[in-house]
């Protein structure tokens, strides 16, 4: 069948921003597979304010209790904030998530079953590859509609957002804040930030870049965390000058309408590369530690920089050795294979 019969559907969101990113060709098939349905999303509240604007639910829930009996206490108020629950899926592989929709009464629970298949009923067990498992994630959560009978083959494995019209004034202004919004400045964006030590890319590389984009006439914009003020001093201190954007973090709700201004995005695997590929720019991805198969999407104008020594991919969050992979991938080899896809993707154009 291509549609659900279901009251009320709960879906627990990914705990990573970019997962969520990547959530939503599963939420925009299940939106259009359950029309009459209230669907409530239920996860963090950064991940329910980038939804938001998308229109993909009819109900947004925060989590609330955390700690050892936190499921249980989140279950309760759901129980008591929402009734029943008609279907549960699960995006995140947890016994927490399971856990708390168990306390909260669904009817039906659906999600991977690997390690809480008594808690979890309905779903398939992923299967590994050695050592991992390199399950793109957009279908790795398409998988879970396929498994109650939602036909999602022709679903594009690319996500989407929107850029609402405050998010659009936002980024103008801070272009105008930067003093890069003349006409036909050439504007790349750069992330070399990382929630791991090992997806992050070394400053010293990236003040290089720099220097090599200015050189070509290219104005790079530096995007960070909020926790990454110290990794865009050390990468202003290797240019050679202050990079715009090193001073001022960018909202998630206003990041892709920032990159739809610029020409491409060079990034390193984090949450970022998602909202280049939302925003439908040229996006190359510097890998470190990790398989590029988890975050696999369909989409022509996405490259890898990726150097395979014997160590790789570790998947550690810290490298012991003398982080390899990372430092192959120079500033000169980033420059050039982002130049070849900018000129490429503007001869073909984006789909």
């Amino acid at each position: 069948m291509s549609t659900l019969d279901a009251r009320r559907i709960y879906v627990r969101l990914p705990n990573w921003v970019g997962d969520v990113v990547l959530a939503t060709p599963f939420l925009r098939r299940l939106r259009a597979a359950a029309p009459d349905a209230e669907i409530v999303l239920h996860g963090k509240g950064v991940a329910l304010r980038l939804l938001e604007p998308e229109s993909l639910a009819d109900r947004h829930v925060g989590v609330v209790h955390k700690g050892l009996l936190g499921p249980w206490r989140e279950g309760r108020r759901l129980r008591a904030d929402l009734g029943e629950i008609d279907l549960a899926f699960l995006l995140p592989n947890s016994l927490r998530s399971a856990l708390t929709v168990r306390a909260a009464g669904a009817r039906r629970i659906v999600g991977y079953r690997n390690g809480r298949s008594l808690l979890v009923k309905e779903g398939p067990f992923v299967e590994k590859e050695g050592l991992f498992r390199s399950v793109p994630m957009i279908d790795y959560y398409l998988g879970l509609l396929e498994a109650v009978g939602v036909d999602c083959q022709e679903v594009p494995r690319r996500p989407v957002l929107s850029a609402p019209p405050i998010a659009n004034e936002w980024a103008e202004e801070f272009l105008t804040r930067q003093s890069i919004n003349a006409p036909g400045l050439r504007l790349w964006a750069i992330n070399l930030g990382g929630s791991w030590e090992t997806k992050r890319w070394i400053p010293e590389h990236a003040g290089r870049l720099v220097r090599l984009l200015r050189r070509r006439g290219i104005t790079p914009i530096l995007l960070r965390g909020p926790d990454e003020q110290d990794l865009a001093d050390q990468t202003c201190a290797a240019a050679g000058e202050r990079i715009p954007g090193a001073d001022e973090v960018v909202g998630l709700n206003e990041l892709t309408s920032l990159l739809r201004r610029c020409r491409v995005l060079i990034t390193t695997d984090s949450g970022p590369r998602h909202f280049g590929i939302a925003a439908g720019i040229p996006v190359l991805v510097l890998i470190g530690s990790t398989h590029p198969g988890y975050t696999a999407v369909d989409y022509p104008a996405l490259e890898l920089a990726c150097e395979e020594v014997s160590c790789w991919p570790c998947h550690l969050k810290v490298c012991p050795l003398e982080f390899r992979c990372m430092r192959a991938l120079t500033a000169e080899r980033v420059a050039d294979q982002a130049a070849r896809l900018v000129g490429r993707q503007l001869t073909v154009g984006v789909s």
